[in-house]
């Protein structure tokens, strides 16, 4: 993005308007404390936003991904999943490994609360 020959080498100033201020400030406060601060909608658009911008911010990914698989029921049913599907499968490939792999991980902490050691 900064190479000689773009525009913003020359001017110093890069313009991303695909996202909100808010999305972008709490992408930047991220890159810089390492915390974030997210409800539904917010860790929906981090999450693209870092997918677009190549930023594997595992943490970031891991909230991001924690809170939307904990809202799935609510996730499917927004136009924007539907975009999502059509536009970056791979990313809802993740989303629902991630849910799948939140899921087992719960039946097996319930499979094991059940059993009874003599």
């Amino acid at each position: 993005m900064l190479g000689n020959e773009m525009e913003e080498s020359r001017s110093g100033i890069i313009r991303i308007s695909d996202v909100s201020y808010d999305v972008l400030r709490a992408f930047v406060n991220y890159l810089y404390t390492a915390e974030a601060c997210l409800d539904e909608q917010m860790a929906y658009d981090l999450l693209i936003l870092a997918e677009k911008y190549e930023h594997n911010a595992k943490h970031l990914l891991e909230s991001a991904l924690s809170l939307i698989t904990d809202n799935m029921d609510k996730l499917t049913k927004r136009e924007e999943y539907m975009e999502l599907v059509e536009k970056d499968p791979r990313l809802v490939v993740d989303i629902y490994e991630a849910y799948f792999s939140k899921q087992i991980g719960v039946s097996s902490l319930f499979v094991l609360s059940t059993l009874h050691f003599c």
